[in-house]
């Protein structure tokens, strides 16, 4: 299950680690395979795990020993949000709003029917963003997912922003609280019907200034690697690209064969 109550179709993800102290020792080797029996008794037809791109060297071996293979990689980003220039954000914002796109805080609107047209865009959305074809997931029922939204701690509301064409929610861009007092990009998301008119980079300028207002020194994010829109919009906000995240996969046997 994905951290936003979506379940994965025939998917699974298994992570191991070795302290450094504790490496080549057949410990990762050992952990590695009682996932995989574990994975295989329930039935997962696909596991992932990740590395970091400059770990690759070191624990490609043992990934290709164990069956995996590359699925796809993640280019994360940091952002300073003082440091972005936002000038021109009213001025996009009025232009929006002259081609019937309004932006606006999500708690400003929120309601039973708001709430049923944030669902709506979020599943499509999460469709609708670069995956493989075999990579499925369940949409979460509609209370988890608004559950998700509206009483995880970590989702800091007042940083919500959507795009409404009239009655119908088209994007959504907001901030997840970090541990370390930064913040992270929960989802920036664009319906496809609406993309190329700008409304992606409003929203995430909207949710730079509410951080530069509140203090958020630091906001991270990750996008996948081929995904040259965002990451072009990213650039352009001061995102400067950090780790890249390398997800690998593998096809599970029976039990009996692990």
């Amino acid at each position: 299950m994905s951290e936003d109550g979506s379940p994965f179709t025939d998917r699974a993800q298994g992570f191991v680690a070795v302290a450094p102290a504790y490496r080549r020792q057949g410990l990762g080797t050992r952990l590695a395979a009682d996932v995989d029996r574990f994975a295989a008794t329930a039935g997962v037809r696909w596991l992932e795990t990740e590395t970091l791109e400059r770990e690759l060297a070191a624990s490609l071996p043992l990934l290709r020993k164990r069956g995996f293979k590359e699925l796809e990689r993640y280019q994360t980003s940091r952002q300073r949000p003082a440091t972005v220039n936002l000038s021109r954000l009213d001025e996009l914002r009025s232009r929006l709003r002259h081609d019937g796109i309004e932006t606006v805080a999500l708690p400003e609107i929120d309601g039973e029917q708001s709430r049923q047209e944030l669902y709506r865009c979020q599943t499509a959305i999460w469709r609708d963003m670069p995956h493989e074809a075999h990579v499925d997931w369940q949409d979460p029922p509609f209370d988890t997912l608004i559950r998700s939204i509206f009483e995880r701690p970590a989702v800091l509301l007042e940083s919500f922003f959507v795009a409404r064409d009239g009655d119908h929610m088209v994007g959504l861009s907001y901030l997840l609280r970090r541990p370390d007092g930064d913040a992270e990009v929960g989802d920036t998301g664009v319906l496809s019907s609406h993309r190329r008119r700008g409304i992606a980079r409003v929203l995430k300028m909207l949710v730079t200034r509410w951080a530069t207002r509140h203090g958020i020194s630091v906001v991270h994010t990750d996008n996948r690697a081929d995904n040259a829109g965002m990451l072009a919009i990213n650039r352009e906000l001061g995102f400067q690209p950090d780790e890249v995240v390398v997800i690998m996969e593998k096809t599970m046997a029976t039990p009996a064969a692990i």
